[in-house]
């Protein structure tokens, strides 16, 4: 299912301050729905993290794109990533 607009924003500002809050961050790997519900997004949208156990930003973002884009492997694939 792909997902409305401003819940990609709402989860692209939420990275974007983990990329440059370390407390924030570790918030987010420790208990991502809550984290998620102090940064405004709505219960029902931060069950799309709430199982989300990670240790780092990149393994997070990894999990989430594909929650919020739907399964298409060329949403989530790097363009950078080795083809085999």
């Amino acid at each position: 299912m792909t997902r409305h607009r401003p819940l990609h924003r709402a989860y692209e500002r939420l990275i974007g301050t983990a990329a440059v809050d370390r407390a924030f961050a570790q918030g987010l790997f420790c208990n991502p729905r809550a984290t998620a519900l102090s940064f405004g997004i709505s219960a029902e949208d931060a069950e799309l993290v709430a199982d989300i156990r990670v240790t780092t930003l990149s393994a997070f973002a990894t999990t989430l794109i594909p929650r919020l884009y739907g399964a298409d492997p060329t949403l989530t694939r790097s363009p950078h990533a080795a083809t085999g």
